[in-house]
């Protein structure tokens, strides 16, 4: 169980800077998308360097931030999840929803990062340069992230019916 409570540290840790980063993000973005003088401020996004000078760079920048949220709101459930395991609620329809839901999240960050980020590089640069950059900010790794969630859910839903099976046989 230490390894479970180092974890829920780490992911507290993580969640609450999370959170100050959403909170200046949410200062800083309006403020930027309604100026009309472009920061000297490089945004650096999966090793995309963005320049908030058009509108559209703009609308990729909030599409960033979303995806930013839903990540957020990933590790949130993930926390919930660890704190049901610590009070040994292991094979219950929440801890099911909750790791669906954490993997949809995963999926939708991944989705909102991605995408904006491959029509940045169509717009500004003229082609379809996909690049697999292999790191943990890489569209596969999120999305390979967010689908071991989901089928963890499947498992657990698995195992859960199993369980129910077992105790009526007894």
């Amino acid at each position: 169980m230490k390894k479970l409570q180092f974890l829920k540290t780490l992911l507290h840790f993580i969640w609450f800077f999370s959170i100050i980063g959403i909170i200046g993000m949410a200062i800083f973005i309006p403020f930027q998308f309604f100026s009309k003088d472009p920061f000297d401020i490089p945004i650096k996004i999966n090793g995309e360097i963005l320049l908030a000078v058009d509108l559209t760079t703009k609308i990729i920048l909030t599409f960033m931030v979303i995806a930013y949220c839903f990540f957020v709101y990933g590790i949130y459930h993930l926390k919930k999840v660890l704190d049901l395991f610590s009070k040994r609620i292991i094979f219950d329809e929440s801890i099911i929803l909750l790791l669906h839901q954490i993997g949809l999240n995963f999926i939708l960050a991944s989705l909102f990062t991605g995408l904006p980020l491959l029509f940045y590089k169509i717009i500004h640069e003229g082609n379809i340069g996909i690049e697999f950059d292999g790191g943990f900010s890489s569209f596969l790794f999120t999305s390979s992230l967010g689908l071991f969630f989901m089928v963890l859910s499947d498992v657990f839903k698995i195992a859960k019916t199993m369980k129910e099976e077992n105790e009526l046989t007894v």
